[in-house]
């Protein structure tokens, strides 16, 4: 008997959770690779070597950074994959990939570009993150991270973790800590001054973690498990579940609304962490989610492999 009522009310829960659709998209030049939102700004990295700097308040796109062309084995010209980018105060931060496999990193800003890491030093690179305008934070597959001084163009350390390959990493707001997910089901909380783990959070995913959210001392996570987990501390957390392994999770910058990709449809699920139940279902993606990004406690940013992003309202 109490399983069939637990059935009914899991149901009707359900059935409850609002469908909506984007309520606005912005175009990008070439398909979408990361993107970030900053005020009014949105600059978008592409799989073309290029990168858009959109103002959302004036609906247009104002800058554009355009890596030049290499030719591949077969001598055609194309253009190199933009990986990960950030933005802090009129500075572009980004990650570009090489034809070999290796990265480099570049800096733009007051339309010079500036590269940072190249070819010669074999690096792969996976994310990086501005930490303030002096330095940034550089996450490797490898999962090795670099912290490096912006000023002096020098790397001020560079340590490698354990040997799994690096997943994800987010910064807490006042940029003290990064936290770091991985192919185990570990995250690990970092000081970044040192570079030393000062947290570890292991107790509920159980397989490969894919993505995590950090916000008003809420860590969320997401993986191969299917598990989402939203973690108060190292030893307090709740869980729900999604249909397929969950590619990426997002925390609204109150932590009161979760969302994360829920199945292989690319429906985004947000769900209320106090009770970490489904309110609203997001649909209208049709092909894999990169990332979602709340950018306050009622709107979402997500884009996928497509050319645009889409803008969705939590009403």
């Amino acid at each position: 008997m109490k399983n069939i009522l637990l059935i009914i009310v899991l149901f009707f829960t359900i059935v409850s959770a609002k469908e909506i659709g984007p309520y606005k998209y912005v175009k990008a030049s070439e398909a979408v690779t990361d993107f970030v939102k900053v005020d009014n700004l949105l600059i978008i990295g592409t799989e073309e070597g290029i990168i858009d700097i959109y103002d959302l308040e004036k609906d247009q796109l104002i800058d554009q950074v355009k890596l030049p062309k290499v030719k591949n084995i077969f001598g055609d010209d194309i253009r190199s994959l933009i990986t990960s980018v950030d933005y802090y105060q009129g500075k572009i931060i980004f990650i570009k990939r090489l034809l070999s496999g290796y990265h480099e990193l570049y800096l733009y800003e007051n339309k010079k570009l500036i590269k940072l890491v190249d070819a010669s030093q074999y690096f792969s690179l996976k994310k990086v993150k501005f930490v303030n305008e002096q330095s940034a934070i550089i996450g490797f597959m490898s999962n090795e991270l670099m912290l490096y001084d912006l000023k002096n163009r020098k790397i001020v350390y560079k340590k490698q973790y354990n040997l799994a390959s690096l997943s994800d990493i987010v910064l807490d707001e006042k940029r003290e800590y990064v936290f770091t997910a991985d192919e185990t089901p570990q995250i690990s909380k970092i000081d970044i001054l040192t570079g030393k783990v000062v947290q570890k959070f292991f107790k509920a995913n159980k397989r490969d973690i894919f993505s995590i959210d950090y916000k008003n001392g809420k860590l969320l996570s997401g993986g191969k498990d299917r598990r989402v987990i939203l973690y108060q501390t190292p030893e307090k957390y709740t869980m729900t579940k999604g249909d397929f392994f969950i590619y990426d999770v997002a925390l609204t910058p109150d932590a009161s609304k979760a969302a994360f990709v829920k199945n292989e449809e690319n429906d985004i699920s947000v769900i209320d962490t106090s009770s970490m139940e489904e309110i609203m279902l997001l649909k209208g993606h049709k092909q894999t989610i990169l990332k979602i990004d709340f950018h306050t406690s009622n709107e979402l940013i997500s884009a996928d492999e497509d050319d645009r992003l889409m803008f969705w309202r939590l009403e």
